[in-house]
């Protein structure tokens, strides 16, 4: 795994990267660039805050954002927020809309709408709430399935969200090891990718992959 360490050749190698990163800027996305935006997020710093946990997938989405420069990124099940923040903080001049049914973290929600003007956090149903949504906001380039984890819930928002996105959209989904979420990961269409090193569980979680327009 490459750290912060000294050694020239392995600075020189992420300033490749990160050169190479720079160059496919608006380019479509592939494995390659999912990869190598995962890779830094393994070794880029934690927010420092105790409000949110050092998930890897959090700072994989900054890293996500910064990439993709989206105009409008959308959080399905916005828990403690960590995604929501790590969104709005990768690219400050898009909007990010946290939708959850329930508002049950409210330091953390506060501690983001001060860190974050552009984000927004929306009270509601992630499927119902689909079009108006969209109307206020925008079509999203980014969404990331975070709300119950079942096969059910997962396939029903997936379905609804794909006819509202932005061209060259992304989707994330967590918790893959799940019951029921290999079923729903394995029916999701292609292009897509594993990125289970992010997410290595958690409350019988873990797992990540990314799902996007070919």
């Amino acid at each position: 795994m490459i750290s912060g360490s000294d050694e020239p050749g392995i600075e020189l190698s992420q300033q490749l990267e990160q050169l190479w990163l720079e160059s496919t800027r608006g380019n479509i996305m592939n494995k390659s660039i999912l990869h190598a935006l995962a890779q830094q997020a393994l070794t880029d710093s934690i927010y420092p805050s105790p409000l949110f946990p050092p998930s890897p997938y959090y700072r994989f989405l900054k890293r996500l954002s910064e990439h993709l420069q989206p105009r409008v990124s959308v959080v399905l099940g916005v828990c403690g927020g960590g995604c929501c923040l790590h969104l709005a903080l990768g690219n400050p001049q898009g909007r990010v809309v946290g939708v959850d049914f329930a508002y049950d973290h409210d330091e953390q929600i506060k501690h983001i709408y001060k860190a974050c003007p552009n984000f927004i956090f929306w009270h509601g149903d992630s499927v119902f709430d689909v079009g108006q949504i969209v109307s206020d906001f925008g079509q999203p380039q980014i969404v990331f399935v975070d709300t119950t984890h079942t096969y059910h819930q997962t396939m029903t928002e997936f379905n609804t969200w794909r006819d509202y996105l932005a061209d060259n959209w992304i989707m994330c989904f967590d918790d893959l090891f799940r019951p029921g979420m290999e079923q729903a990961w394995n029916e999701l269409p292609e292009p897509k990718v594993r990125l289970d090193a992010l997410h290595t569980g958690a409350e019988e979680g873990g797992g990540f992959g990314v799902v996007w327009q070919g």
